[in-house]
């Protein structure tokens, strides 16, 4: 009944719903395969490399173990277990999950993604899932759906929406996006969702238009353009923002970043990466120039 999937959840176009239906924060030890850990010279009976070892798989799940890079001396640093699978239904819902389990000696957290799709025709598809979250101290239950319609060629329109219990309060979430590609440069994207919990309903809308590279995926300058609008009892929140990416020169690249409020506020931020590390040096002296500067006289009283 159940085979490893001929297809995937990439031939859905569902290859990124894992990270946008993932509201938490990044978890601090990531799941990596790791090798065997080489014996020492000499033997130590409090050394775990003895007593942990890894074994060649035979099943079709993929376990790896979660590494604790802060871990103490004479222990193994494993501190959870990672476990993934994908696999068909009936040779034709393609489904995936994926478990994390950590336990140390203060907590205990679980994290579960599960989902399984379904294809309607050539121009629609539909996707399910349950996933298992820890925030805080709780356990959080997240169902979540969504369908997408291709209308024309370079048109899709995607609708879905989650329901998250956590203790007593219950959350639901409904959505709607539509992408436009306006040739292989220009793309539209416009979206709106609502999301109501304990009596309460907020109001969000979107709209980004992006700028690719006329040589894209081989050039990597990009220009984004959003506008945001959040609307929650009587506060009404209105964004903008403007993200570009260029190179300056070959192996510097330049990426800029403005954002501004309708409260008048907002944030440029300027960020440079280079191959060169003697340009890094000097541009770290920047900062610290200016401190200095404001230490010694931006703090003098003015003459009169």
């Amino acid at each position: 009944m159940k085979k490893k999937a001929g297809t995937n959840l990439d031939d859905y176009g569902y290859a990124n719903i894992a990270c946008e239906n993932n509201q938490d924060p990044p978890l601090n030890n990531v799941s990596v395969p790791l090798p065997n850990i080489v014996l020492p010279p000499s033997f130590d009976c409090d050394n775990p490399t003895y007593r942990y070892r890894l074994l060649d798989p035979t099943s079709t799940i993929l376990a790896r173990p979660i590494l604790d890079a802060h871990g103490w001396d004479h222990d193994y640093g494993y501190d959870g277990v990672s476990m993934e699978e994908a696999l068909a239904i009936l040779d034709r819902f393609p489904a995936h999950v994926a478990v994390q389990v950590m336990k140390d000696k203060k907590e205990f957290s679980i994290h579960l993604d599960s989902s399984i799709a379904a294809k309607h025709g050539k121009n629609s598809s539909s996707l399910a899932g349950v996933d298992i979250k820890t925030i805080g101290w709780q356990p959080a239950y997240i169902l979540h759906g969504e369908t997408k319609i291709k209308n024309i060629k370079n048109n899709e329109t995607t609708g879905g929406f989650s329901v998250t219990f956590l203790g007593d309060t219950m959350a639901t979430r409904l959505k709607v996006k539509d992408q436009l590609s306006l040739g292989k440069r220009l793309s539209l994207v416009a979206s709106t969702g609502a999301l109501q919990a304990q009596g309460d309903t907020a109001f969000g809308a979107n709209l980004e238009a992006c700028l690719m590279d006329k040589y894209c995926p081989i050039g990597q300058s990009r220009s984004t353009l959003g506008l945001s609008l959040m609307k929650w009892q009587q506060d009404l929140a209105l964004c903008a923002n403007l993200q570009s990416q260029f190179s300056i020169r070959r192996g510097s690249k330049m990426a800029l970043r403005l954002g501004l409020n309708n409260k008048l506020s907002g944030q440029i931020t300027v960020r440079i990466s280079t191959l060169d590390q003697v340009h890094i040096a000097l541009l770290g002296l920047v900062p610290v120039a200016a401190s200095i500067y404001k230490s010694f006289w931006a703090s003098e009283p003015s003459s009169v």
